[in-house]
């Protein structure tokens, strides 16, 4: 269980990153040129989503930790 917890925290700050750097090569994006540009958008859009399942999965044991 703990190991668990772990893994999801260290995957939830990869994604997080993920989502850092490509957010911000995506402001600075005028329009989609190349397969890379697509791909960073990819990127971008698979990784929130895995960082949305990480996020629910920890607050969800996080409040299930001050329940009564």
């Amino acid at each position: 269980m703990f190991k668990n917890t772990l893994q999801q925290i260290f995957l939830l700050s990869i994604t997080a990153i993920l989502l850092y750097k490509t957010g911000q090569y995506m402001i600075h994006l005028n329009d989609i040129n190349s397969f890379l540009d697509f791909g960073v958008i990819a990127v971008f859009f698979f990784s929130f989503i895995l960082f949305m399942n990480y996020f629910v999965r920890l607050a969800n044991k996080l409040f299930r930790g001050f329940s009564f």
